[in-house]
C-alpha cells in the first residue's frame, strides 16, 4: 500500500521541481524529503525524478504518477469524509484566506460553520507556501478565498461571490478626517499605504492623480492590513482598505473613514476550488457561511457602496 504522506511529498517536489523548495514548503529537512521520495521510488520500483547538478526533472514514470497520485489522495480524502467522526461528512478542512478577510469575517463565519460541523478539524491559513492555485491543485488546500481581481489558473475554478467596498482611512485628527470625503488633490504630498489585495483600485487612484496633475509623497505596500491600520492611526499617512476590515475602528472612532470622490472603489471577493475535486459537504458549508456573513455585514456609508448605493442586506 502506498503511503499518502509520501505521495503528498512527491507532489510538492513535482510542482516545484526542487527538493530544497519542497522541504521549505513542507517545513521538513531536505534529507527527509529525499528519503520519502526514495522510499516511494523503492515501493514502486521506478525512478520518479532525474536529478542532475542544478536541475531536477520528472521522469516519464514521475509524470504519469502526478495525476494518479492526486486521484489516490482524492480517494483517501473521500474515505476519510465518509468515515468521519460520528458520521460527520468531513473530519478535516483546509482553507486559505487573506488576513484582510480573516480579520473582518472569521469569527462570524466560524460561528455559522460550527453549528453544522462542530467536530471538523479546520485549518485556516492566511499565507500560501507555494501559491494558492498550486496548493489547490495538489490537494493540500480544499478552498481558497481571495480579495482581488480574477486571474487565469489552470485546474482551478474561480467564482466572484461578493464585491467589497473600499474606502480611504485616516487618523481621526488628520486634516482630511473632518471632510468625510477625499479626492486626488488632497493626496498631494501624502504617503499612501496599500495592500496587494487591492492593487487594482490603487491603479484607479493613480489614474485620478494623473488626471488631476497631483503626485503622492510616497507609496508603501504592506502585506499586513493590521500594520497599515496602525501606521494610519499613528498619523503616518492615508490608506485604501476594505470597509469590512475597518468598520469596527470606524465605529470606535480610532480611524476616520472617507469616501473617495468620483466612482466608488470596490474589490471582488473570489472563491477558488480545484476543478474536478470530489464533493466536500463541509467545504460547501464553509462557503455558505462566508456568503451569509458577507451579505449580512452592516452596510457602509452610502457613497462607499459599489455603484454609489447602499447594498441590500437580508433581513
Amino acid at each position: 500500500m502506498l503511503d499518502p504522506w509520501q505521495l503528498r511529498t512527491f507532489l510538492v517536489v513535482a510542482d516545484s521541481l526542487s527538493f530544497r523548495q519542497a522541504a521549505k514548503a513542507l517545513h521538513l529537512a531536505p534529507s527527509t524529503v529525499t528519503a520519502q521520495v526514495k522510499a516511494l521510488e523503492e515501493a514502486l520500483g521506478v525512478r520518479l525524478f532525474a536529478r542532475r547538478p542544478g536541475a531536477t526533472a520528472l521522469t516519464e514514470h514521475g509524470r504519469r504518477l502526478t495525476g494518479l497520485a492526486r486521484r489516490l489522495l482524492d480517494l483517501e480524502a473521500e474515505v476519510r469524509r465518509d468515515m468521519g467522526r460520528d458520521g460527520e461528512a468531513c473530519p478535516e478542512l483546509a482553507v486559505r484566506l487573506p488576513e484582510t478577510l480573516a480579520l473582518g469575517i472569521a469569527p462570524a463565519v466560524l460561528e455559522t460553520f460550527r453549528r453544522r460541523y462542530p467536530h471538523t478539524r479546520l485549518l485556516l491559513a492566511t499565507h500560501s507556501r507555494l501559491g494558492l492555485a498550486r496548493e489547490l491543485r495538489q490537494g493540500s488546500l480544499d478552498l481558497g478565498l481571495l480579495l482581488g481581481e480574477p486571474f487565469a489558473a489552470e485546474g482551478v475554478a474561480m467564482e466572484e461571490i461578493h464585491r467589497e467596498p473600499l474606502c480611504v482611512i485616516a487618523a481621526p485628527d488628520a486634516p482630511e478626517a473632518a471632510n468625510g470625503a477625499i479626492g486626488p488633490r488632497a493626496l498631494a504630498g501624502r504617503e499612501l499605504f496599500v495592500t496587494r489585495h487591492i492593487w487594482s483600485a490603487r491603479r484607479r487612484v493613480d489614474a485620478a492623480l494623473e488626471g488631476a496633475g497631483t503626485r503622492l509623497g510616497a507609496v508603501t505596500e504592506c502585506t499586513s492590513l493590521a500594520v497599515v491600520k496602525r501606521c494610519v492611526a499613528a498619523g503616518r499617512g492615508l490608506a485604501l482598505a476594505p470597509w469590512l476590515a475597518v468598520r469596527e475602528e470606524h465605529a470606535a472612532g480610532t480611524l476616520a473613514v472617507l469616501r473617495w470622490e468620483g466612482e466608488a472603489l470596490a474589490a471582488p471577493v473570489l472563491l477558488l476550488r480545484r476543478e474536478g475535486a470530489p464533493e466536500n459537504p463541509a467545504g460547501d458549508a464553509f462557503c455558505d457561511a462566508v456568503r451569509r456573513v458577507l451579505a449580512a455585514l452592516p452596510p457602509p456609508p452610502d457613497a462607499l457602496a459599489p455603484g454609489g448605493r447602499t447594498p441590500d442586506v437580508p433581513g
